[in-house]
């Protein structure tokens, strides 16, 4: 089953992380490694413009002027079948709509001990893999 992320809800949630570029990369490189230990499809949804292209289609940006929400609902609503997603976030009035749509939702807490006790420590898969995020993440990661 595949989950899409409110990344910025998601970081809000974690005590000592911030809706900085740094942590929402570092996040995004715990998602993607977890992604891959799991052989599971992780997209994670960021308010906002990167301050650099995102090193992977799943992981997006809402753009100027428009939130979050608002993508993670459109995509979720241009599934042929939403009941197959999990979405992770707290934000209520979001997680009922996408109840609505019929994907389960799974709060943050939950979702956040998933990702630091699984996966965490894996490597990229291949050569192309490492290159692209390197160049995205730094050395910080």
């Amino acid at each position: 089953m595949p989950i899409m992320v409110d990344g910025d809800n998601l970081l809000g949630a974690w005590r000592g992380r911030s809706r900085s570029d740094r942590d929402k990369r570092h996040l995004a490189g715990q998602i993607f490694r977890f992604a891959v230990a799991n052989r599971r499809r992780v997209v994670v949804v960021f308010d906002g413009v990167p301050d650099t292209p995102p090193p992977s289609a799943d992981v997006l940006f809402s753009g100027h002027g428009r939130k979050a929400d608002d993508l993670i609902l459109s995509l979720l609503g241009a599934e042929s079948d939403p009941r197959g997603w999990i979405i992770v976030t707290n934000d209520r009035p979001l997680g009922d709509r996408c109840r609505h749509l019929g994907a389960r939702v799974e709060r943050c807490d939950v979702f956040r001990k998933r990702l630091t006790t699984t996966g965490d420590g894996e490597k990229p898969v291949g050569r192309v893999d490492v290159d692209d995020w390197l160049e995205w993440f730094g050395e910080d990661t």
